[in-house]
């Protein structure tokens, strides 16, 4: 069971999904704030008898969890990214899963992240809610296109279409053309994608012809929006963003039409922004309050984002998130996927004639992500000897990225320069993003 917080939702609000949508939007904020409050000192008790992480974290720093009443009395206990790589998941579990989910890293192992089927159903449940809010019903068709393979976000939209009745065919990631060819023969009207791919999609039906689209929902990497007006004006249909990741359960929030930052599932979800500037932009820091399986304390997400206080016009009373600014370590989010430096370290140490003095750049031209390598020649190398010995590298080693480029998801491009163009500081910037909002 999830404790008092499930009971609650489900003595109001039974198994109807509009039911709950309609007893989410006018909570006052004081009882949105109380239910986040028991949540958070519930899940510290249970998580101080059942995880070992969480125990050993407290009996550390001298913690009583009975004397916690709010993540700062906490103090400096997390849960980070690292944590997750670093220990064996049994030191998270806390009762015995049922389900396992990976984060879709493309360097190094994974985050292995467990679940119950009651908590999947339940997580379900609330996707289900920001879905309908938006539109979706029954008698919709909707197209789900997140890689599904070890990845939670594709199982998660088939469970919350199957909660509404809505005809949902969750089909991995396919080639764009491969789903183009089937958009009129099951009669889609919605389409659930990472952003980068429904730019491809959006190309191939730009040239040759749209079908009826209701809404598009999209989540997964970096959405600019020059990538929304052109997905937009192509279908002629609203672009919503959607906004989580594994070790969130999937979903954190979602936006609503107004398009102006994602509404966060508050009930379910405690967040906190850590060394936030003067502008309120810090890092992200969640706390999962209804999962039991593998609760997550203060986990630190690396995003960098603020929370938006002022009322949303449309009505719900759940605070928002503004839309992501970067990233508190080095990953950069594009159609490649998720990028990390040690990616191209791996790539370029052994191409003949690339000095130690390299950066790779993400930028944007009009509606496409491009990868470009920024390589210092030496020896005199022949530039078209090396670009050859990068894409096979790359093809080889991290045939995952290679995909998506072969999909059209980004494009790669390289510059060869002189020994000494590239200036960097102390410590190089090997990945830089820099693409505008």
């Amino acid at each position: 069971m999830l404790g008092s917080l499930r009971k609650l939702v489900e003595y109001v609000v039974g198994d109807s999904i509009p039911a709950l949508v309609r007893w989410g939007k006018p909570v006052p904020r004081s009882i949105i704030r109380g239910i986040q409050a028991d949540g958070f000192r519930a899940v510290v008790s249970y998580a101080a008898q059942r995880q070992k992480f969480f125990a050993r974290r407290l009996r550390e720093k001298r913690v009583d969890p009975a004397r916690v009443r709010r993540p700062e009395d906490l103090g400096d206990i997390f849960t980070t990214p690292e944590d997750l790589l670093s220990f064996p998941p049994e030191d998270f579990l806390c009762q015995e899963p049922q389900a396992v989910f990976e984060t879709t890293g493309t360097s190094g192992a994974p985050k292995q992240v467990y679940f119950g089927y009651d908590e999947l159903e339940f997580i379900a449940r609330y996707q289900a809610a920001a879905f309908h809010e938006n539109g979706l019903r029954p008698g919709d068709r909707v197209v789900c296109t997140f890689d599904a393979a070890y990845w939670i976000s594709s199982w998660l939209t088939f469970l919350a279409c199957q909660q509404m009745g809505v005809f949902c065919s969750a089909i991995g990631k396919p080639h764009p053309r491969e789903l183009y060819s089937r958009l009129g023969l099951y009669r889609y009207n919605v389409i659930v994608a990472d952003p980068t791919w429904l730019v491809s999609l959006s190309e191939i039906a730009e040239k040759e012809e749209t079908f009826p689209v209701k809404l598009i929902f999209a989540a997964g990497d970096r959405m600019t929006e020059v990538y929304r007006r052109y997905v937009q004006d192509v279908w002629q249909a609203p672009v919503l963003l959607g906004y989580g990741s594994t070790e969130m359960g999937g979903g954190l929030g979602m936006e609503c039409r107004r398009q102006d930052g994602i509404h966060v599932d508050e009930y379910n979800f405690l967040l906190e922004i850590l060394d936030p500037d003067s502008n309120g932009y810090g890092e992200l820091v969640v706390t999962t309050l209804a999962r039991r399986t593998l609760p997550l304390i203060r986990y630190r997400v690396r995003d960098i984002t603020r929370l938006i206080d002022e009322p949303c016009p449309c009505g719900a009373t759940l605070r928002r998130i503004a839309g992501i600014k970067g990233r508190r370590d080095e990953m950069v989010v594009m159609g490649a996927g998720n990028m990390h430096p040690e990616i191209f370290e791996n790539v370029l140490h052994d191409v003949a004639g690339v000095s130690d003095n390299w950066q790779v750049a993400v930028r944007q031209e009009g509606t496409h992500d491009i990868l470009e390598f920024r390589c210092e020649l030496a020896d005199g190398a022949d530039p078209s000897q090396v670009e050859a010995a990068v894409r096979e590298n790359l093809k080889s080693r991290y045939p995952e990225v290679w995909a998506n480029q072969v999909c059209g998801m980004y494009q790669l491009a390289f510059r060869f320069l002189s020994a000494g163009t590239i200036t960097q500081g102390r410590k190089p910037r090997r990945l830089v993003d820099e693409r505008s909002g």
